[in-house]
């Protein structure tokens, strides 16, 4: 189990029992994912969200994948992200980024950096559009090597629970991305810049 001290905790949004250790917080939300007992890092606000996904991205050794509304501007498009990103191209020949997203017209005109990633490294990083049967919830959340996830309950909100490996919930949301990306079309907007 991860320590933390308590004071930093609450700089970070993070949320801690009497012993130290890590805990989830149940947001509330319309769609809820099942419990389990291991520990669950629980974010509460924005810096401690771009830190938590900035680590998470950091892990990975070969896929990250994105399923957002809009590639979440105010978290994914800084240097940081950008970085990791680039490192985990560079590494290896077989790494992938996937972003699934709902509306890509919130993208155009914006100087998104995974949108400016993508355009450099076409071969490394798809952005495909959700079909409008899966629009119908509010949810996002990030995966890495199909073994770590961030999970955000409500889009709009910066509350999201990390989960390790091995969890079921990781793999139910691995599944659920995968039968998507099966069905999602690439971006056009993407087409139009290579012009």
């Amino acid at each position: 189990m991860k320590n933390i001290s308590k004071s930093n905790a609450t700089e970070t949004g993070i949320n801690i029992n009497a012993q130290g250790n890590v805990n989830a917080k149940e947001t509330e939300s319309s769609e809820s994912l099942p419990s389990q007992n291991s520990p669950k890092l629980s974010i509460q606000n924005l810096a401690s969200l771009k830190q938590a996904t900035l680590e998470l991205f950091r892990k990975s050794k070969r896929l990250i994948q994105i399923h957002s509304f809009s590639l979440d501007k105010r978290i994914l498009s800084n240097r940081e992200i950008e970085l990791s990103i680039t490192q985990l191209i560079r590494s290896s020949r077989k790494a992938k980024v996937q972003c699934l997203i709902y509306d890509e017209k919130e993208l155009q005109g914006f100087d998104h950096r995974i949108v400016s990633l993508a355009q450099r490294f076409t071969s490394f990083i798809e952005i495909k559009i959700i079909p409008n049967d899966y629009k119908n919830t509010i949810s996002g959340f990030y995966l890495v090597d199909q073994q770590f996830m961030l999970y955000r309950s409500n889009r709009e909100k910066y509350e999201a629970i990390q989960f390790n490996q091995r969890q079921i919930e990781v793999k139910d949301k691995v599944k659920y991305f995968e039968d998507i990306w099966q069905q999602s079309r690439p971006a056009s907007f993407l087409r139009s810049l290579h012009l």
